[in-house]
């Protein structure tokens, strides 16, 4: 695995574990809030429901009606138990299918929770829901059966009045929770013949999650503004991190190119110098020509290198100055000295007919002179072929001109093109070593273009060529 692949996955990691964390805090802060929601006004409603309990038994003439269903039939029931040998019998049924309907239809409640709300200035949007949970029969001593149990389904029972939480005798609340008990209770009679029963009030709003929610909106916020502010300080400096790499590779590709490239001329020298040192060679005025000859050429091609680095830095820091140019006929003497400097290379450089009207351009001739020999160099240097071609032509779209010039080398792949331009890459370095170069040329024939507020596009497949397109304006 590379080294940028590895810092990628290290990096996603510890976002996604940052993610969870972030999110499992949240959760946890969701949580608390709901155990926690409305706690006072469950505390302020609880002490009311609990005087309830205490002297009417679930509401005023709840304990009536009980008493009557329960307590008067309870001998009755008591036969019909040991009949049947199972409190599930149809007396028993219609007991408490009885009792249940007429606890239904007789409830206060609903005045007295408006009452409640009132009084204490609770919500108008909070709801309520009363159930009955478990109802036991004792017939004497040790002897307990259970008459009504919530986990239970009961076929004689209306279907929507029996849930989870109990079978429901009033209110609208959807959501009973654990959380949202505000009172719950188990009464009774101390009569040997007797029952218990247990009923319990859930207080809530029917949207509960969303109000917890928005209580929860301020934590939530600030964590979403860490979480992005980590994303964006994560990608600056993952941006930054990529492109201080990018340039130290490229200015180690630069160092070890320009070392390769100065080195044989700097040695040639040094050679050549060290042979007019031999007094047999000085005598011998052929070998001395032949030798100096050797020095000049290969100090041209020094002079040259610098030239290359030098002349990056005038584009980048001056103005160059611009004149009106016939561009045909600028490009024909071009590649007419172009022609002279490939004469023993195998390179057809073909242009269609020029265009018998001119077209004058405001443009720098040296600059532009350059650029064009750049990009001819790379077109040879990077072609694979005996035969090398080069193919220039022109369009004028719209009353603009474009200059497009195609090569049949071995082209480049999609994330070569978009870095070509970049100073000292050189693209394909393990398998075009032996092609020489500081990676500088095309980055200065994109300089010439802006300095002339032109643009060039690049198009190109490997293993067919590519073509540069230069929109002159």
């Amino acid at each position: 695995m590379s080294d940028l692949k590895k810092h990628q996955a290290i990096a996603f990691l510890s976002f996604v574990t940052l993610v969870v964390v972030l999110f499992y805090l949240i959760y946890n802060t969701f949580m608390l809030k709901d155990h926690q929601y409305q706690s006072i006004e469950k505390n302020l409603l609880h002490e009311d429901f609990k005087a309830l309990a205490e002297h009417e038994n679930i509401y005023p003439g709840g304990f009536k009606i009980v008493s009557n269903h329960l307590e008067k039939n309870m001998h009755t029931l008591e036969r019909h138990y040991q009949q049947h040998k199972a409190i599930r019998n149809p007396y028993a049924d219609s007991i408490l299918k009885n009792m249940f309907h007429e606890l239904t239809i007789n409830s206060p409640m609903d005045t007295l929770f408006e009452a409640m709300k009132k009084k204490y200035q609770l919500s108008k949007n909070l709801d309520y829901l009363l159930t009955v949970n478990n109802i036991k029969l004792r017939f004497g001593p040790g002897v307990v059966t259970t008459l009504y149990d919530h986990h239970e389904n009961y076929s004689f029972l209306k279907n929507d009045a029996q849930t989870k939480s109990g079978y429901i005798l009033d209110g609208h609340l959807q959501t009973p929770l654990t959380q949202n008990i505000a009172y719950s209770v188990t009464t009774g009679s101390s009569l040997q013949y007797s029952y218990d029963m247990t009923f319990t009030v859930y207080v809530d709003h029917n949207n509960r999650d969303m109000e917890v929610l928005k209580s929860a909106v301020p934590t939530l916020m600030l964590t979403l503004f860490a979480l992005t502010t980590v994303m964006a300080i994560y990608y600056i400096t993952f941006k930054n991190w990529l492109q201080q790499k990018k340039l130290a590779e490229m200015k180690s590709d630069f160092i070890n190119s320009i070392t390769h490239e100065f080195h044989t001329p700097i040695s040639t020298i040094i050679v050549a110098n060290k042979s007019l040192q031999n007094e047999k060679v000085l005598l011998n005025k052929y070998r001395v020509k032949e030798l100096t000859e050797v020095i000049y050429r290969q100090s041209k091609r020094l002079e040259k290198l610098f030239g290359q680095v030098l002349d990056i830095t005038k584009i980048e820091n001056a103005n160059i100055e611009k004149e009106e140019t016939d561009i045909y006929v600028l490009i024909d003497q071009i590649l007419k000295a172009y022609r002279l400097k490939i004469a023993d290379k195998h390179v057809q450089l073909v242009m269609n007919q020029i265009p018998s009207d001119r077209h004058m351009v405001l443009l720098n001739e040296f600059w532009f002179t350059t650029m064009l020999f750049n990009i001819f160099d790379n077109a040879i240097k990077y072609n694979d072929h005996q035969e090398k071609h080069i193919h220039i032509h022109f369009v004028i779209n719209d009353g603009k001109l474009q200059l497009m010039i195609a090569d049949n080398g071995i082209g480049m792949e999609d994330q070569t093109v978009k870095n070509i331009f970049d100073k000292f890459y050189r693209a394909n370095k393990e398998e075009m070593q032996h092609v020489n170069g500081l990676g500088l040329g095309l980055y200065y024939a994109q300089q010439c273009v802006y300095a002339h507020n032109w643009k060039m596009l690049v198009n190109s497949k490997v293993g067919i060529g590519s073509e540069f397109i230069i929109f002159i304006s």
